[in-house]
């Protein structure tokens, strides 16, 4: 074979392994997007015939003083799980739209602090029904460069979160301090808390703490991973420490000023 033998051969090997490898990076590719073509068109389709269903059970809930006791029962579960549908479709659309990067962000100059309580004042209908308390602590700082109605979102959701696996008289806080070019908003809850070994795995897609299964807690498992997109086409960071059956605390860091990817 010649002393040039093994080398050709070597590189020979490797051209093929470089080969194979471009092959399955190219495999992988198309897999993905055929899966986000797919998710994205069942999701569109699902939606014509859902609000069909909402429509018609909005007229039914104006003409609901003819109806039995059961009929309204059914009506309201209905009405719920119709809801819950929509809210699930449009997280799987947004999900969809940020891992192909199609969602912009419209960027102005807002105030977290004002944010928050918009974001505290939404969610006390729900807190008060589930009777819980909900704390808002806002220190003063800068204007943030951010899209208001993603930080909403992320707020929204988290504050939502917090409320929904707090106990009866539990008590919700969020706090804003600024320092150093950085907010931290924490959202702590008295709740259930996460399993020590989940806590990591909760911004991926379609996951959820056993115990919130276990009990019977409704969720979808995108919340998170939108919220941890979101903060991060910010050119931030979220993180979360919990405590089984003591509560959870989500950090959510947002620098004052965009990052070039944002922008």
């Amino acid at each position: 074979m010649g002393n040039g033998g093994v080398p050709r051969a070597r590189s020979h090997q490797d051209r093929l392994r470089g080969e194979a490898q471009l092959h399955d990076e190219l495999s992988l590719a198309d897999t993905e997007r055929r899966r986000a073509e797919f998710l994205a068109a069942v999701s569109h389709e699902m939606r014509t015939p859902l609000t069909s269903i909402i429509s018609f059970s909005e007229l039914l809930r104006g003409e609901s003083a003819g109806l039995s006791p059961d009929g309204q029962r059914f009506l309201g579960i209905i009405e719920r799980n119709a809801d819950r549908l929509l809210r699930l479709i449009d997280d799987l659309l947004m999900l969809n739209r940020l891992e192909a990067g199609g969602l912009p962000l419209e960027l102005t100059q807002v105030s977290l602090p004002a944010l928050a309580a918009e974001a505290v004042k939404t969610a006390a209908p729900v807190a008060d029904k589930s009777g819980v308390t909900v704390h808002l602590d806002a220190g003063d700082g800068p204007a943030v460069q951010a899209d208001p109605r993603r930080v909403i979102q992320v707020l929204d959701n988290l504050i939502g979160n917090a409320v929904k696996f707090s106990h009866v008289d539990g008590l919700v806080r969020v706090r804003l301090r600024y320092q150093r070019g950085i907010w931290r908003i924490d959202i702590s809850d008295t709740g259930i808390g996460i399993p020590s070994d989940e806590a990591a795995r909760l911004f991926g897609p379609f996951v959820r703490g056993s115990n919130a299964r276990i009990a019977g807690l409704p969720g979808t498992g995108l919340g998170l991973a939108i919220v941890k997109s979101l903060v991060e086409m910010h050119g931030g960071h979220v993180k979360v420490d919990s405590v089984l059956d003591e509560g959870t605390t989500f950090s959510v860091f947002l620098p004052v000023h965009a990052t070039a990817a944002a922008q």
